[in-house]
Parts: structure tokens; sequence; C-alpha cells
């Protein structure tokens, strides 16, 4: 599907206006719709600039998703869930056991074997 000059620059990071430019300049294709703005289709891009996607956080290029390990990921996700999934119970049981000492000095000595 193709993009507007603003979900272009979205897309790569890049301004509107240097998007805009390398339309001018042939650097790209682009076709102007019915309403008069221009699309440009996403293997265009690909040619001015990588998605943003595809950056990591230094700014470098980042491998293609294809050449992550993706079982490797889902193992760490799952070890994340199991980690999340643990504490929480650690912290129901805390709350339980707080709201259970709070009733029990709530009730006479006598009730409260």
């Amino acid at each position: 599907m193709p993009h507007t000059l603003a979900a272009a620059a979205t897309a790569t990071g890049l301004s509107q206006t240097t998007i805009l430019k390398a339309i001018e300049d042939g650097t790209i294709a682009a076709i102007k719709d019915e309403h008069g703005e221009w699309q440009v289709e996403p293997a265009e891009l690909r040619q001015l600039h990588p998605p943003i996607a595809e950056h990591d956080v230094g700014g470098e290029v980042a491998p293609p998703l294809a050449a992550l390990d993706v079982d490797a990921l889902g193992a760490q996700i799952e070890a994340l869930l199991r980690q999340a999934a643990q504490r929480l119970r650690q912290q129901a049981d805390a709350r339980r056991a707080r709201e259970s000492g709070h009733a029990s000095q709530l009730l006479p000595a006598d009730e409260q074997m």
C-alpha cells in the first residue's frame, strides 16, 4: 500500500521535504492520487532510506527481521512472563497475609482462634 508524504516521512524518519526532493530529482518514483497528493510505494522508500523499524538504538542498520532468532525471542518472552506471574503471585500472597493480619487484629481475642 502506498504512503503519503507524511506517512513516508514517519516510516523513514526523513522529512517530507527530503522525500519530495527525492521524488522531484527522480531518485524515487511516486504518483499523484486523485486528490493531488503524492503516493510512494514502500519499496521506493527503501531505496532512499531503510525504514525506522530497521534501525537500532545507535542509529546503525539492524539485521532484517527474518534474520532474528525467533525461537530465542519466544523463549525470552516466556521466561519474562513466568517471572511476572511469579511476582504477581508473591504480591497477592503478601497482600492476603497483610489483610488477614489486619482482620485478626480487629477481632476480639476470643474470636481470633
